[in-house]
């Protein structure tokens, strides 16, 4: 079947998905580079021209990519005295390209030991919430997405996390509380992180199933001490593996 473009304009377009393909690279090998630190010794990105030299684009491809940068707070553009590596802290975090530059810069693991301290601290609480305010219907679907989860026993390891992400969310809808909700899209990618690190092998997948039948049968029996009780062991299990990779001091940790 021919293209439904005149030659000029599907030229134009291919043109055109090159350049976007660029401009992507480029962001991602800045992105990558910048938090893996390849930069720490100086306060600031090389000059324009040497930064463009080294990479092989043009000045202005580059100028685009930093406004990317830029707008993702790990960096600062100022006027004659170039562009500056913003703290760490500044950095949009939970950004689902800066979280997936984090991991390919091997710098995961201490990412999502943070993470799974936030989770310890707000999940458990939602989930006794969802304990109280679940409807008949959400408390179904928070079933059936163990049920899901249940069934990727004996299956590929990767087929899991995306599944037990929805568990996870079905919980947060059903505690109606709309900052929870959005907590939890925010830092979605980062629990796919997290459940890929902590998830080794078929053991381990097995110990989390345990804890999460246990979550979904408080929910659904309107247990909220229960629930939330089970929400605390199901998050500390990963906790604890990702703070003794981390060598985290015992006294350090929460409990």
């Amino acid at each position: 079947m021919g293209s439904l473009l005149p030659a000029s304009e599907l030229a134009s377009v291919r043109a055109s998905m090159r350049r976007a393909n660029l401009h992507d690279q480029i962001v991602h090998e800045l992105g990558v580079r910048i938090v893996a630190g390849d930069f720490a010794h100086r306060e600031f990105l090389p000059t324009e021209p040497v930064l463009a030299a080294e990479l092989g684009v043009s000045r202005n491809a580059l100028r685009e990519a930093i406004k990317v940068l830029a707008r993702k707070g790990l960096v600062e553009v100022r006027q004659k005295t170039g562009t500056r590596i913003r703290p760490r802290i500044e950095w949009s975090l939970l950004d689902r390209e800066v979280l997936e530059w984090i991991h390919a810069s091997g710098q995961h693991l201490h990412q999502v030991l943070d993470l799974t301290e936030f989770r310890l601290i707000f999940e458990p609480k939602a989930s006794y919430l969802a304990a109280k305010r679940a409807s008949v219907e959400e408390v179904t679907a928070i079933q059936d997405a163990y049920a899901a989860l249940e069934n990727c026993m004996g299956k590929p390891l990767e087929l899991m996390p995306s599944v037990d992400l929805i568990f996870h969310r079905k919980i947060l809808e059903a505690s109606h509380n709309e900052v929870l909700i959005h907590l939890g899209s925010l830092i979605a990618s980062l629990m796919q992180i997290q459940v890929v690190a902590t998830t080794v092998d078929e053991e381990a997948f097995k110990i989390g199933l345990t804890h999460h039948r246990a979550l979904a049968e408080a929910i659904a029996a309107r247990e909220a001490d229960r629930a939330e009780a089970a929400s605390r062991k199901l998050v500390l299990a990963p906790y604890t593996a990702l703070a003794d990779l981390n060598e985290l001091e015992k006294s350090r940790r929460l409990k």
